[in-house]
């Protein structure tokens, strides 16, 4: 595999350092890189820590605020979400934006009847892990190292859908060694769908969230092809001189159906939800919002997180969503 300089460039097909946006041992966030000490000045900036919005509330069909879970009414001229794919939605949804029915059988009125929660997705992520040398793995650090992205048999024309990351986020005390690392396997371009939908109106209840991994036949065999570029990884030196045997799926798992058993009883999310308000075109009847994330149907209420997405991107979503909300506020 060719080696990449910078995922963040044209030619992003190969193995390379994993990108992070770490400074020293801090993950930068979102909320310390902009708003900083002199945004928190601002007069006209409020930031309320621990507080959980309920919904939306509406004059007619306008957004004129936001009502807590505690009762208090906040006014607004324009109301934006960004609670993320599962709690913009939710949000949506307490407010009466979603499937009509849905909303009826939990007694909300519906303000707009919208797919809200019906285009869910996420990336599958597998964890091939390796019992290591403690003579020869050395210290694990960084936590996240080198990563693989490539294009399996099934990839579109362009499509990188396989990540393999190099990690040692993994409970040593499953390896008999007492130290270990995983080849993380993610599939990244999914055409599984899943969904996400209100249990009940409290809005301190989790919603019903069914990622519906690997629903579609194509997906399995993308993410088995994929566990098997990181077996071959681990079996490779020098790589293969740290490791003590494999743990999952195991020396056992030698066929394609054993390998898929594993991968299914085992398989975990990258936990990169999008599209549960996705936008689309004027004429799309699975969009929820427009191209700035204008929620259909209704005045001065939009979305602007990962919920837009029209569909996961092969990515960690967090870049795509600073992106997206820079593009959106310019334009607002």
């Amino acid at each position: 595999m060719p080696f990449v300089e910078d995922f963040n460039g044209p030619g992003p097909q190969g193995v390379g350092m994993y990108p992070m946006n770490v400074n020293g041992d801090v993950r930068i966030n979102t909320g310390m890189a902009y708003l900083t000490k002199d945004v928190r000045a601002r007069a006209e900036l409020e930031i309320r820590a621990e507080t959980l919005v309920d919904r939306v509330v509406f004059d007619g069909s306008r957004a004129a605020g936001v009502v807590l879970a505690d009762g208090t009414e906040l006014r607004a001229g324009e109301v934006i979400l960004s609670a993320g794919s599962y709690g913009s939605a939710a949000i949506l949804l307490r407010s009466g934006i979603g499937p009509a029915d849905d909303l009826g059988a939990l007694g909300i009125p519906v303000v707009s009847d919208l797919p809200v929660g019906l285009r869910l997705q996420d990336h599958p992520f597998y964890y091939n892990a390796y019992a290591a040398d403690p003579e020869r793995i050395g210290e694990g650090l960084p936590v996240i190292g080198a990563k693989v992205w490539t294009a399996s048999s099934l990839a579109g024309a362009g499509e990188l859908d396989l990540h393999v990351t190099a990690t040692h986020l993994f409970d040593h005390s499953t390896s008999p060694t007492g130290v270990g690392f995983v080849l993380a396997v993610g599939l990244v371009r999914p055409a599984s769908q899943g969904t996400l939908a209100l249990v009940s109106r409290d809005p301190a209840a989790a919603p019903r969230i069914d990622l519906n991994f690997l629903a579609e036949p194509e997906d399995r065999r993308r993410m088995l092809e994929g566990i098997r570029l990181a077996r071959r990884i681990g079996a490779t030196a020098p790589l293969s001189g740290l490791i003590g045997q494999e743990l999952n799926p195991g020396a056992e798992a030698d066929t394609d159906e054993s390998i898929e058993r594993t991968m299914l009883a085992t398989l975990d999310t990258y936990h990169h939800p999008t599209s549960t308000a996705p936008m689309g075109a004027d004429d799309d009847p699975t969009a929820v919002t427009d191209h700035l994330g204008a929620v259909r149907g209704v005045e001065a209420l939009r979305v602007v997180d990962a919920s837009i997405f029209p569909d996961v991107p092969s990515v960690a979503t967090n870049l795509t969503v600073i992106a997206a909300a820079e593009h959106i506020a310019r334009r607002i």
